[in-house]
C-alpha cells in the first residue's frame, strides 16, 4: 500500500486570512475628529422665528470675544452628540474650543474654497457609491440640505486645517524615544503562547480498513507504553512513524495552540514539558505526543515600532492641543452665563 504523503504543515490548522486594513488602526483624520469632538451646531441667530410668524429672542448662554453661542445652539449640539454622559456644561465648553479654534483659523487666513467644498463632496460620493439624488436622500435623512451640509464640511475642514497648523505639525517620535517606551511597556508586547510538540506518527490512510485502523491502534499503544517507560522518544519516532515525520524526528515546532489540531491542543493543554500524550486520535492517525517547551514570545521592536510611534504621537498631540487651547483661552474674552 503506498503511504499518502502529510506535509508537517499539515497539523496545523488552517487560519482564515483577515484584511489588517480594518483592524485596530488610527488614521490621522479619524484621531482628529476624536480629539477635536467637533461639535456641528448650524446658526448662531439670537433671534428666532416662531411657526406663527412671532419673534423668539433665543438666550445668550456665552461670549467668546464678540460672538454670542445660544441656548438654542446647545440644545442643537447635545442632540447630535453621540457621547449622551456628557452634561450641558460640558458641552458648551466644547462649543466654546470651536469658536476658538474657527478665529484662529480666521486670523491665520484659513480659508476652505466653494472648489475644495464640491471636490471633498464628489470623493465622499465615490468613496459610498452615491450619485447626485442619493447623496441628497441620505442628507434627508439626516435632517440636512446639501447647502447646510457644505456648511458644517467647510468648518470641519478649518478645523482639521488649523488643528494641523497648531497641533499636528512639528511633532515628531524619535528613535530614542520609540526604545524607551519599548522597553518601559515589554509586557504590553507579548505574543499569544506557543508550544512545542514532538510526535510519534501513526499515519491511518481514510481507505484504511477495520483491520488497518485495529493495527494502527495497536502500535500506537505499544509505542505509548515504551514512550511512558522513558525510551528514547526519538528512537520511538524513527521506529514507528511514516518517512517524513521520521525525517523530523517528529518535531512539529512551536506553534499558537489555536493553530494546532483540536484534538492535540486539547491534550496538550494539561502537560508539563517533556510530559506525555496519547494515543491521540486525528482524521490522520494515531499520536502520541510530548510537550518539549510552551513560550510567551515578545514581538520584536521593529514590528511594535510603528504601533508605539502612534500612541506616542497621540500622546504628544493630546498635550499639545490642551496647552494650545489654554493659551487661546488665556487671549480671548470668555464670558459664560450658563
Amino acid at each position: 500500500m503506498v503511504a499518502e504523503p502529510v506535509s508537517r504543515g499539515s497539523y496545523r490548522k488552517r487560519r482564515a486570512v483577515f484584511s489588517l486594513g480594518s483592524i485596530r488602526e488610527y488614521t490621522m483624520n479619524k484621531y482628529i475628529q476624536l480629539i477635536l469632538i467637533t461639535v456641528i451646531a448650524i446658526g448662531l441667530n439670537s433671534v428666532q422665528s416662531s411657526a406663527d410668524g412671532s419673534v423668539i429672542i433665543d438666550r445668550v448662554i456665552a461670549v467668546v470675544n464678540n460672538e454670542i453661542i445660544t441656548m438654542s445652539d446647545l440644545e442643537r449640539a447635545s442632540a447630535k452628540l453621540k457621547e449622551k454622559t456628557l452634561d450641558q456644561r460640558d458641552v458648551l465648553e466644547e462649543l466654546i474650543n470651536k469658536k476658538l479654534q474657527l478665529a484662529a483659523a480666521k486670523q491665520a487666513g484659513m480659508d476652505v474654497t466653494e472648489k475644495e467644498l464640491d471636490s471633498s463632496i464628489a470623493d465622499i460620493m465615490k468613496n459610498n457609491a452615491m450619485d447626485a439624488a442619493a447623496f441628497e436622500v441620505a442628507l434627508a435623512k439626516e435632517g440636512l440640505t446639501t447647502s447646510q451640509y457644505k456648511e458644517e464640511l467647510k468648518e470641519q475642514l478649518t478645523l482639521t486645517r488649523v488643528f494641523n497648523k497648531y497641533v499636528r505639525s512639528g511633532l515628531a517620535v524619535s528613535d530614542a524615544e520609540l526604545r524607551a517606551y519599548y522597553k518601559r511597556n515589554i509586557d504590553t508586547f507579548s505574543l499569544p503562547e506557543e508550544i512545542q510538540v514532538r510526535h510519534i506518527f501513526i499515519k491511518v490512510p481514510s481507505s484504511a480498513g477495520r483491520s488497518r485502523i485495529r493495527a494502527a491502534k495497536q502500535q500506537a499503544r505499544a509505542a505509548y507504553r515504551r514512550a511512558k517507560k522513558g525510551e528514547n522518544f526519538i528512537h520511538l519516532v524513527r521506529e514507528f512513524s511514516d518517512e517524513q515525520t521520521a525525517a523530523s524526528e517528529g518535531d512539529l515546532g512551536f506553534l499558537r495552540r489555536e493553530d494546532a489540531l483540536p484534538e492535540i491542543a486539547k491534550a496538550a493543554q494539561s502537560l508539563k514539558p517533556g510530559d506525555i500524550a496519547g494515543p491521540i486520535k486525528t482524521d490522520a492517525g494515531y499520536h502520541i505526543i510530548r510537550l518539549e517547551d510552551v513560550r510567551t514570545p515578545i514581538q520584536p521592536f521593529e514590528r511594535a515600532k510603528k504601533e508605539i510611534s502612534q500612541i506616542i504621537l497621540r500622546q504628544k498631540m493630546e498635550t499639545t492641543y490642551r496647552e494650545w487651547l489654554q493659551a487661546l483661552r488665556n487671549e480671548t474674552h470668555i464670558e459664560i452665563k450658563l
